[in-house]
């Protein structure tokens, strides 16, 4: 069959963007090549490659995972079964990261919690690269499988970064006293998991993606309330956090942010879309 067969047969079950993207990966070619060639016959091995990735595309595998690769922010991130898949809501977290660090006189430490693939460290010590800025970034997971990934990602992008393995600040609570961050300016990001189990059991889409990363407990706020009890001990630093969270949460994550953090100045962001996505929270 040639290019615009398969192409064309796959999208009466799939996105037609999602076969071309699986078809290039198949062939190991650019998805413009596929639209240039259409008329070009695919192999039988390549064909029956294709086949599957289509059968299992169809049942809500994300494309992403079966090509084990993730656009982000300009970057291209290896991404698996461990790992969540980054979305473009969560470039928001690298735009205003990199804007704090722009505008800070002191030398940075960036701290991701819970960073899965690595992609928003890693775009943003990449972006800030051509800055000549002071700049130490650290990043925490508790599954030892995405770390693996994020660690190739950071090597790949030729990034330096010392990943952690533990329950979000826990593997870094010893080296970020007070006393080893004198005059530096603490900048915390966090994707954390925020689902409650109800989301992620009625979305089909994401059923294939580790629900560790995704669900978290207390309606999904759970483990952004066990960080805020951590950056309790971190106070004496300058400290700004950066947040991604679900729309329906913003009153909820509001109120829990009063309550830990009384006379700290936040900021909801909105996305895109005009929903509230990213707080932001100075220390």
């Amino acid at each position: 069959m040639t290019i615009k067969q398969l192409v064309q047969n796959a999208s009466q079950n799939i996105d037609h963007l999602d076969a071309e993207v699986l078809l290039a990966h198949v062939l190991k070619k650019p998805r413009e090549f596929l639209i240039s060639h259409d008329t070009d016959s695919v192999g039988f091995l390549n064909t029956r490659k294709f086949k599957k990735l289509v059968k299992k595309r169809a049942q809500n595998y994300p494309a992403a995972q079966l090509i084990g690769m993730k656009g982000f922010f300009g970057y291209d991130f290896e991404v698996n079964k461990h790992t969540l898949i980054p979305r473009p809501d969560t470039e928001m977290i690298v735009e205003l990261g990199i804007q704090e660090i722009k505008k800070t006189k002191r030398p940075v430490t960036l701290i991701d919690v819970g960073t899965g693939s690595g992609c928003i460290p890693i775009s943003i010590s990449k972006k800030i690269a051509g800055y000549g800025l002071q700049v130490t970034g650290y990043a925490t997971d508790i599954s030892q499988g995405a770390l693996k990934v994020a660690k190739r990602n950071a090597k790949k992008h030729n990034v330096q970064i010392d990943f952690k393995q533990g329950n979000l600040l826990e593997p870094l609570l010893d080296t970020c006293q007070p006393e080893y961050l004198s005059n530096c300016q603490l900048l915390i990001t966090a994707n954390l998991p925020y689902l409650t189990n109800e989301q992620f059991t009625t979305e089909p889409s994401i059923q294939h993606e580790p629900k560790s990363a995704l669900v978290a407990e207390d309606d999904g706020l759970a483990l952004y309330e066990g960080l805020f009890e951590q950056v309790k001990s971190l106070l004496l630093v300058p400290c700004v956090l950066l947040l991604e969270f679900d729309p329906t949460q913003s009153e909820r994550m509001s109120k829990l942010i009063q309550s830990k953090f009384p006379d700290a100045p936040f900021e909801i962001k909105k996305d895109l879309a005009g929903l509230d996505r990213v707080v932001s929270i100075s220390l």
